[in-house]
């Protein structure tokens, strides 16, 4: 048995202390707490997920926003997590002090999608609106199809 598998079967919920079992978090490997249904991530696995769902070619922009610590023992090194908003939402997340990996609550996986769609959204509403205002200061004319269309950042 390798270290790291040994490693593995060790790794308890940060919640509940139940042992984590092999799992997919949004298709991506995790270890998954059968009682509570959280995840441990490792830092590869959770890009993987972000990377599903935003367009390379935009800049995701920091992850971290407003870190403190938490009473949360890191299945991994067992040091105490950090907790910290998400990319700047609502959705706190905990971390590795370590940057080992993170830990999601059931569902969070699916919060993170939608934080990155919205930022891409945003992302390009802006790149549209951007792109609109150069165009009228150079007396350019957009049709209505298109100022429509950009309004939905299309």
């Amino acid at each position: 048995m390798t270290s790291e598998t040994q490693q593995q079967e060790a790794m308890k919920c940060i919640e509940d202390g139940s042992a984590l079992e092999p799992s997919k978090t949004s298709g991506e490997p995790s270890m998954r707490c059968p009682v509570c249904e959280g995840a441990w991530l490792t830092d590869e696995a959770l890009h993987a997920i972000e990377d599903k769902s935003f367009d390379p070619d935009l800049v995701k922009g920091q992850m971290r926003y407003g870190e403190h610590d938490t009473d949360h023992a890191c299945p991994h090194c067992g040091d105490l997590m950090t907790r910290f908003r998400y990319r700047g939402h609502g959705l706190e997340i905990e971390a590795c002090p370590n940057e080992a990996g993170y830990w999601l609550d059931h569902g969070e996986d699916r919060h993170i999608k939608d934080a990155l769609k919205d930022r891409q959204r945003g992302l390009r509403r802006s790149a549209g609106a951007q792109r609109d205002w150069h165009a009228t200061r150079r007396g350019e004319k957009l049709s209505l199809v298109d100022r429509i269309k950009a309004l939905f950042g299309r």
